[in-house]
């Protein structure tokens, strides 16, 4: 569809495919696709888009003033996946001509403390994607990872999600060590949590097509780079207890509170070894 390296009107791209012309995440109506297009005019907006040294390419959601919400664009690149939608990353080089970097993956976000086009403080949502081609990502992946895991202990597969947070890999191992990681801190953390959100002590919704209990990721900081982050760090929540944490009136004491929580089921865990 669009060549790597290549350069493009970015007219010419809607005129074939549709989308909006004015906005970083293009979501045309007619194809399967998302097109997004990030560079050094963003900082006006308060995005500073660019990629880490672990290969993940930070891309800042849309919306110029205010937190910003998982509508439109943002909730089209949050569930590209499940939708089926392809995502195709493009960097201005000039006036309305654009470079095509590669088609990405969104493989998590973060909400991070940003200012908007007014200079206030808002939340801002911050995507990390990966490369398609460098990654090689497919829906195995995971489970190839998770079923290395699942053969270790409990205190063996802590110390590969301690490992991956504190000493990544090489550059150019980057794609494959993203998802290791990624699954390491996974899987540590959805087996400290045994199928029971930590932080309403309420069993999963739900066990999911793969026989296991529903629980969602949530990072209590920023992840460092890009990646995952300490598993004293992360807590394994029911979807409600999920949105709580990011959306409830009170999420920063809610927050902490479970940060709390965390560190002393931590240290009651291995206290004892």
């Amino acid at each position: 569809m669009f060549i790597k390296g290549k350069s493009y009107v970015r007219r010419e791209i809607h005129e074939r495919y549709g989308g909006q012309q004015q906005v970083g995440i293009s979501t045309p109506a007619n194809h399967p696709i998302i097109l997004l297009f990030t560079g050094q005019q963003g900082q006006q907006y308060g995005y500073r888009d660019g990629w880490t040294k672990e290969g993940v390419f930070l891309f800042f959601g849309e919306g110029r003033r205010g937190n910003m919400a998982f509508k439109r664009g943002n909730k089209a690149l949050r569930d590209h996946i499940q939708d089926g939608k392809d995502v195709y990353l493009f960097e201005y080089i000039d006036t309305g001509i654009v470079r095509y970097v590669d088609q990405m993956l969104t493989i998590g976000y973060e909400l991070r403390a940003a200012q908007d086009f007014e200079n206030n403080l808002r939340t801002a949502i911050v995507f990390q994607l990966v490369s398609l081609e460098g990654f090689k990502l497919n829906s195995d992946d995971y489970d190839e990872f998770a079923i290395i895991f699942e053969d270790l202990s409990m205190s063996e597969l802590r110390s590969r999600a301690v490992e991956a947070f504190e000493h990544p890999r090489p550059p150019r191992e980057s794609s494959r060590t993203a998802i290791f990681r990624s699954a390491a801190v996974r899987s540590y953390v959805l087996r400290r949590a045994d199928g029971v959100c930590e932080a309403c002590g309420r069993s999963a919704p739900f066990i999911t097509t793969s026989g296991r209990p529903y629980l969602e990721l949530h990072y209590l900081r920023r992840p460092s780079d890009g990646g995952p982050d300490h598993p004293e760090w992360v807590a394994g929540l029911c979807p409600n207890c999920h949105r709580q944490a990011h959306y409830g009136q009170n999420c920063v004491l809610y927050n902490k509170n479970l940060r709390d929580s965390i560190v002393k089921k931590e240290g009651d865990l291995w206290s004892r070894t």
